[in-house]
């Protein structure tokens, strides 16, 4: 993995330990202002669209998977935080993988979301590494997903 790759996921790694413990952090239970909980839907992104979960933790932490696996996939790691009543952000690490596990490349996500009541609208640019961590592009995306329940799944 190169460098660039490693220097975000320390970053990553730092700022979800920060945010557990930083007063303003996502501290808040699974309710209707909050993303807490286990979401599913869609992502539409340069190449087209595909099916996510994203599990969102009361202290900030955020997972993600996407695709079937049969095919390959990704599964990330990141944080959220709250912006306002109905708001927030959240950034992921996504690996990107092949059906045998190899990894294929990565996935830098940055989001800003609205979320009103069990629907999360998010938007943002995606920074997309090769599996060597050599920057490729950057893509718009868009998330739209559903509330499936109130207990992460990550």
């Amino acid at each position: 993995m190169n460098r660039k790759v490693r220097n975000v996921l320390s970053v990553l790694g730092l700022a979800a330990t920060v945010g557990m413990m930083a007063p303003g952090a996502a501290t808040a239970g699974a309710t209707a202002t909050t993303p807490v909980g286990t979401w599913e839907g869609t992502v539409n992104h340069g190449d087209g669209s595909g099916q996510v979960t994203l599990s969102f933790h009361k202290g900030g932490l955020v997972c993600l998977s996407s695709g079937d696996g049969s095919g390959g996939g990704g599964q990330g790691l990141g944080i959220w935080n709250q912006t306002g009543d109905g708001t927030f952000t959240y950034r992921i690490v996504e690996r990107l993988y092949e059906s045998d596990g190899t990894t294929v490349g990565y996935v830098d996500v940055n989001q800003k979301a609205i979320q009103q009541s069990d629907a999360v609208d998010s938007s943002g640019t995606s920074r997309v590494y090769d599996g060597a961590g050599t920057y490729l592009a950057s893509v718009e995306a868009k998330v739209s997903v559903k509330r499936v329940s109130t207990t992460p799944r990550c």
